[in-house]
């Protein structure tokens, strides 16, 4: 700069007689703030930012950025508070930064604080973002609804970024109506060939599908004239999430560009829609690509749930090794749940509880999962040694006591199982559900006390649904309870008209109690209704 040593007033006498060297020196002095922010010096921009002899309002603005990046929230605040003047792009930071706090109620006032003349469509949308990110989607609608017509009249007008959050606000509250006015209001104001529209098209996409719309999303897509690598991600999930696999696979086929998460949508699909052979082999075709699209902890969560499907222990081995050379095992808990859940679909309990001791944290998935596959495995005491130990440690809800119901009901210990069934909502504050009455019903069904499960599902607070009268109805078959087994036979027939579960679940407790006649003329029926053309020799005696 042409000084290198002298005093502050020396300093100040040059600064004042060169106005160019001035705004320079604040120019210079606001892009090492900047730049000592992103290399994560906080402290350093800090020292700098007070050592200017002047100051402007864009070096006020970097200097407020650097501190609600680095998530100094208070100084933020008191740096706010001193400034000498505020414009749009300030109060627009502070909504944000107060937004990413939880603090939406401060945000709130500071937006309605802001002058008219700096309120603009960044603060407007910060707002409203504040309310999405915060789940008071609500709220988000209601502030886009309120001020519009206000905000417009001064030609402050919703950008596509705007119109994106509100909708998927709308579809947060679950309200198709608000979506399609939102719709109309998108068409009116963007211009549906620019690429700036983009936003707005693709949130319009997932909210649609996600309110089961998918119509009205297909029409969207097809009617996009500038379609990014998110618009076909979001339209091939839309299909992949209602097994439209096909569709999914025209996408994806079509796309020259793909990303990691384009093939973690369709092997999901795959896995979803029972075709868990086939994301198995898309998996290796991701591997084979050998460029920057590779697998992340998502896809090997996707590939190890296929595994546990598919009971592959081999491959699920194979994969265990891929995220132990890719640092995802053992810190990375989703992997790592994972892990446990296929080793123990695989029956390998042992492995599984080795998994389980080697994570470094846990959470209430991972001590589900354990409980849940060593009462499928035989292992009935130890789930609930581990059990107790979650409960202990407060790590459960209410998956943990389906788990803990389901051991009790494979090993046979009813009387543990009504205990933990009976303490959930008293000792735990865990409500039953009607999944947990089910496995309940379940318990006292395979352990033949069916009078019981009959008891205990008719005073349910819930409806029975028909899983409830066919779990009912298995353990009648099973024990031949005929009485029983008759009434679970006729509820589940009036839940569900056209399933042969109730015929054949009768059929079989006849056969079991030696009522030929009655076996005949059921058989007969499900032959004339063209139910049964064959009878499997597996249920059927001789009579």
């Amino acid at each position: 700069m042409g000084l290198r040593s002298g005093s502050a007033r020396q300093l100040a006498h040059f600064l004042v007689s060169k106005p160019c060297a001035v705004r320079s020196l604040i120019v210079s002095q606001t892009k090492m703030i900047t730049a000592y922010g992103k290399n994560g010096d906080v402290q350093k921009a800090i020292e700098l930012f007070e050592q200017m002899p002047h100051r402007n309002q864009v070096s006020y603005n970097a200097m407020l950025s650097v501190l609600l990046d680095s998530g100094r929230l208070g100084s933020a605040l008191q740096l706010f508070e001193e400034m000498p003047r505020k414009n749009a792009w300030s109060y627009t930071s502070m909504i944000a930064g107060l937004s990413r706090s939880g603090h939406v109620r401060e945000a709130r006032q500071l937006f309605d604080s802001i002058p008219p003349s700096d309120r603009n469509v960044f603060s407007w949308t910060a707002m409203i973002s504040c309310y999405a990110q915060n789940n008071e989607p609500h709220r988000a609608v209601s502030l886009f609804s309120g001020l519009y017509r206000e905000l417009f009249e001064s030609k402050v007008i919703p950008n596509s970024y705007t119109l994106s959050v509100v909708l998927k606000s709308c579809g947060c509250i679950r309200s198709l109506v608000a979506v399609r006015q939102i719709h109309s209001l998108t068409l009116k104001l963007l211009d549906e060939a620019g690429e700036g529209s983009v936003f707005a098209q693709n949130a319009l996409i997932d909210v649609y599908a996600k309110l089961d719309c998918l119509h009205d999303a297909e029409h969207v897509f097809n009617r996009m004239k500038w379609k990014d690598l998110a618009s076909r991600n979001i339209m091939m999930d839309a299909y992949a999430h209602n097994l439209l696999l096909d569709q999914a696979f025209k996408i994806f086929n079509s796309m020259n560009e793909r990303d990691t998460l384009s093939w973690n949508i369709m092997m999901s699909g795959l896995l979803e829609g029972r075709r868990g052979l086939e994301a198995l082999r898309l998996f290796l075709s991701l591997l084979r690509l050998g460029h920057d699209t590779k697998p992340n902890l998502s896809t090997y969560t996707i590939i190890l749930t296929a595994c546990a499907t598919h009971t592959m222990l081999e491959f699920g081995r194979q994969i265990h090794g891929h995220t132990v050379k890719n640092s995802l095992y053992p810190n990375n808990i989703f992997v790592s749940n994972s892990l446990v859940t296929m080793y123990a679909n695989c029956g390998l309990m042992e492995d599984s509880l080795q998994v389980f001791k080697e994570m470094p944290k846990k959470d209430v998935i991972s001590w589900n999962s354990v409980i849940h596959g060593l009462g499928k495995n035989g292992h009935a005491q130890k789930a609930l040694e581990i059990a107790e130990k979650a409960l202990a440690s407060n790590n459960f809800n209410g998956n943990t006591f389906s788990a803990i119901l389901t051991s009790c009901s494979h090993g046979g210990l009813v009387v543990d199982g009504l205990d933990y069934f009976n303490s959930m909502s008293r000792k735990y504050g865990i409500e039953p559900t009607l999944d947990h009455y089910i496995c309940a019903v379940d318990m006292l069904g395979r352990a033949g006390m069916l009078k019981e499960a009959h008891d205990l599902l008719r005073s349910m607070p819930f409806a029975a649904n028909s899983v409830a009268w066919s779990t009912l109805l298995n353990a009648c078959s099973i024990h031949g309870s005929l009485n029983i087994g008759r009434v679970a036979a006729q509820e589940l027939q009036m839940l569900e008209t056209d399933n042969t579960k109730s015929y054949l679940g009768l059929a079989n407790i006849y056969c079991r109690t030696e009522t030929g006649r009655e076996s005949r003329e059921l058989l007969n029926l499900l032959r004339e209704k063209g139910i049964v053309k064959e009878l499997g020799s597996s249920w059927v005696v001789e009579i």
